[in-house]
C-alpha cells in the first residue's frame, strides 16, 4: 500500500513538473511572436506595438478571402483573448511599392495604401449589421493616424472555421501606409467585441 502511494506521488509530481515546463515553453513562444511582430512593425512600418492586457500572441491564418471582389491584406500577426472567444489579426501595408504580382494587384485594386479607398470598403462592408463609422479626432490622435474607419466586414466563410463575424479597423497615415486590425468573433459576443476594441485602442499606433 505504502509503495503504491509512493509511486502515485511520484507520478503526480512528474505531471506537475511537466505541466510547469510545458507552460513555460508555451508562454515563451507566445512572447517571441509578440516581440517579433513588435520589431517588424517598428522597423518596416514605423508603427509602435504594445501587447494589450489579457491577450497573447498566436499564429493565425495569413490569407483570408472575404469576397471575390476584394483582396484582403495578409495577416502577419495575431492575438487571442485569454477570457473571451475573440481573435485579432493584424495587416500592415507600407506606402513603399510592392512589385510582386500580388502586391501590384493589391495596389491596382486598393490604390495608395495611405489614402482611403471607398470603393474597396464598399465592396466588403456588411451594411446589414452596421454602417461604416468614420473615426473621430480623439481616436485618431491616440494612434497618430490621419484618417480611419471601422465597420463590419462581410464573411463568406468562418475565419479559422470558428468565427462568423468580423469588425475591421483601418488606420491611414499619409506617406506611411495603413494598418488593418480585424476582430473576429461570433454573434453572441457582439457587445463584448466593442468593449474589447475600446480597451485595446492604441495597441498599434503610428510614430509621430
Amino acid at each position: 500500500m505504502i509503495q503504491k502511494l509512493k509511486i502515485q506521488k511520484g507520478v503526480d509530481t512528474f505531471l506537475i513538473v511537466f505541466a510547469l515546463i510545458y507552460n513555460g515553453f508555451y508562454l515563451q513562444a507566445q512572447n517571441q511572436l509578440d516581440e517579433k511582430f513588435k520589431e517588424y512593425a517598428n522597423k518596416w512600418n514605423d508603427i509602435e506595438y504594445q501587447v494589450p492586457k489579457n491577450y497573447r500572441g498566436i499564429l493565425v491564418k495569413g490569407f483570408y478571402v472575404t469576397n471575390k471582389d476584394f483582396i484582403q491584406s495578409s495577416f502577419i500577426h495575431g492575438l487571442k483573448n485569454d477570457r473571451h472567444n475573440i481573435v485579432v489579426g493584424f495587416a500592415l501595408i507600407t506606402a513603399k511599392p510592392d512589385t510582386t504580382p500580388r502586391g501590384l494587384r493589391i495596389r491596382e485594386v486598393s490604390g495608395d495604401p495611405g489614402r482611403i479607398n471607398l470603393k474597396a470598403i464598399a465592396s466588403e462592408v456588411d451594411t446589414i449589421l452596421a454602417k461604416v463609422k468614420y473615426l473621430d479626432s480623439l481616436h485618431l490622435n491616440k494612434v497618430k493616424a490621419d484618417f480611419g474607419v471601422i465597420y463590419n466586414m462581410k464573411m463568406s466563410a468562418k475565419y479559422m472555421g470558428i468565427y462568423a463575424r468580423c469588425k475591421k479597423i483601418i488606420l491611414y497615415k499619409s506617406e506611411r501606409g495603413r494598418t488593418e486590425i480585424l476582430f473576429f468573433y461570433n454573434k453572441e459576443d457582439e457587445v463584448l467585441v466593442d468593449e474589447e476594441i475600446n480597451k485595446t485602442w492604441g495597441m498599434l499606433k503610428f510614430k509621430s
